[in-house]
């Protein structure tokens, strides 16, 4: 992937029954991201699903530097105090994926 862009593709599902939750953490979270380098953010909602079981409502792709700047943020200490929040905010596991180009 070294020379391909690389890109952290997240797909989720807001938890609306908890707007004040979703918002803070989104408002944290992309601070978090953009201070281990993710940048070009591209914000997506489901408007209809045509095929599938799906149930993502939600996907955000962020470009990086590399796979390894995802990682660390990934364990880093401020990506992984919003885990309560997180929960809150979201109605299932949010996936998170590391994706290059083809």
């Amino acid at each position: 992937m070294s020379d391909n862009k690389t890109f952290l593709i997240i797909n989720a599902v807001p938890n609306t029954d908890d707007m004040p939750s979703f918002q803070s953490y989104l408002s944290q979270i992309v601070g978090i991201i953009k201070q281990y380098s993710g940048t070009n953010m591209q914000r997506f909602k489901t408007v209809e699903q045509i095929m599938g079981q799906g149930g993502i409502k939600a996907i955000a792709v962020f470009e990086f530097p590399n796979a390894q700047a995802i990682k660390e943020m990934y364990a880093g200490p401020e990506f992984n105090a919003l885990n309560d929040l997180r929960k809150k905010a979201y109605k299932q596991e949010v996936d998170l994926m590391i994706c290059g180009t083809l």
